[in-house]
């Protein structure tokens, strides 16, 4: 070291010195967007850069420990005066690796995870006077062609970095500015054509477009929308009601325990409800379902009182039920390991499985009976989650359905029998694997006693 000339060791002492301005002003640039995204409910964005978190504060770790190794290099060398910028970099970069770097690699799956679970495709209620502009076996891209630009809401807003071919408006807007462009063209040519008004018939949907069985003229639908059929990922709306320490990298709920299950928890029902959520059907024995899930023995399960007020407090005026199955599914996902998360949730199983309903609808199933399924969606959800094990794609729909039925009664529709639900019941059963699947459903039926009727 004693070889180094005096421009060599001005030359370190400077290296050291520009590697620690830049890296200052880099980490404090992206602390202020990550503030400004916050403050401004950027959630998207905000939700996109945590999935990065752990790559730039590592970046960042990285950087001071190569300018406090120059500067000590530079001390070594002969810089005496260096001893006060090494004691200022080493508590720098031991801030970065322990207070920053170190936290966000650790969180870096249930970063992954909250992204999945609030911009995962969403349910959607689609007005009567909307849903006829809904036809043919792909529509999407056809009517948001010619939609002139749609101011988006903060919450949707990306960073322009990367250009997408996916659709980024909300599709009730896309549906709104059609409806208006339609009328506008009836106003300029008002000839009998224009004048006549669109017209549905009652019909099934075809798979692409995303509504559910049934549609009905007069009658608003229920519209699943995501990647899947064509539109770009961002988070969904209901971040706006939940308190803003669920949604930091490490959330807290309000009595200061663990709040990641519950974030997610909220991502999820903020993307699934459908139209009347307030019907839906569950008689849950927790107990029961704690013994024959897969993630037994269920540790989290003395959260229960805690998560419960969380859930009362965001959706007590669903009703019990709706509290019930929200608080279950967020000890289900504090108990369930990120990488069965993450599988569960990008095979859609949170959602009423929309294919499924479209096929009862073609096969003859009554509204009623496509009712019944519906308000069964959330005790399929839990079930779901609870028998869950990486590469298992069937919801216990059917199962669930059957068992109700036969609880409440009823006599067994006629399309129960036919090949197709036979082979999508088997399905459900042998993806259970090992898993007592019929516990699990009566575990979610436990006390049912209302009749089938809706």
């Amino acid at each position: 070291m004693s070889k180094l000339t005096d421009a060599s060791r001005i030359q370190i002492f400077w290296t050291a010195t520009t590697i620690a301005v830049a890296v200052s002003l880099i980490q404090g640039a992206i602390t202020t967007l990550v503030e400004i995204c916050e403050s401004e409910g950027l959630w998207t964005v905000r939700f996109s850069l945590g999935r990065r978190e752990h790559f730039w504060w590592t970046a960042i770790a990285v950087a001071l420990v190569a300018s406090l190794g120059c500067m000590v290099l530079s001390f070594i060398a002969g810089n005496s005066n260096d001893s006060f910028g090494i004691i200022l970099l080493a508590s720098a970069s031991s801030l970065a690796v322990f207070r920053y770097a170190w936290p966000a690699w650790r969180n870096r799956h249930y970063c992954s995870n909250r992204w999945a679970a609030w911009t995962g495709p969403s349910r959607t209620g689609i007005d009567a006077t909307l849903v006829p502009l809904i036809e043919g076996n792909d529509p999407w891209p056809i009517l948001s062609k010619d939609v002139p630009i749609i101011k988006q809401h903060p919450v949707e807003i990306r960073l322009p970095i990367f250009k997408s071919n996916l659709i980024a408006d909300d599709p009730t807007d896309i549906l709104k500015v059609k409806k208006r462009l339609i009328n506008s063209e009836s106003e300029k040519q008002p000839d009998e054509k224009s004048k006549t008004p669109i017209k549905l018939l009652n019909r099934v949907p075809d798979d692409k477009t995303g509504l559910y069985a049934p549609i009905h003229a007069g009658k608003s639908g229920s519209l699943l929308w995501g990647s899947h059929n064509g539109f770009s990922p961002r988070v969904s709306r209901a971040v706006l009601a939940v308190p803003q320490r669920l949604l930091q990298s490490s959330p807290l709920t309000s009595s200061g325990h663990n709040g990641q299950p519950v974030c997610l928890a909220h991502g999820i029902l903020g993307r699934n409800k459908g139209l009347e959520p307030h019907t839906f059907i569950l008689s849950l024995n927790p107990f029961r379902l704690e013994e024959k899930c897969v993630q037994w023995p269920r540790p989290s399960k003395v959260l229960r009182t805690y998560y419960r007020e969380e859930m009362n407090a965001a959706y007590g005026g669903l009703g019990a039920t709706f509290v019930t199955a929200a608080t279950e599914l967020a000890l289900l996902l504090a108990d369930s390991s990120h990488s069965l998360i993450e599988d569960w949730l990008s095979l859609r199983m949170e959602h009423q499985d929309h294919a499924l309903n479209n096929q009862l609808a073609r096969l003859g199933a009554s509204d009623e009976e496509l009712k019944v399924l519906y308000r069964l969606s959330y005790a399929a959800m839990l079930v779901s989650l609870s028998a869950h094990r990486k590469g298992r794609k069937w919801r216990p729909e059917m199962k669930l359905f059957t068992a109700y039925w036969k609880k409440c009664g009823g006599e067994m529709p006629t399309w129960i029998g036919t090949a197709v639900v036979a082979e999508r019941i088997g399905r459900e059963e042998s993806g259970a694997g090992d898993t007592d699947l019929d516990a699990l459903i009566e575990a979610v039926l436990y006390e049912i006693d209302t009749p089938h009727s809706v």
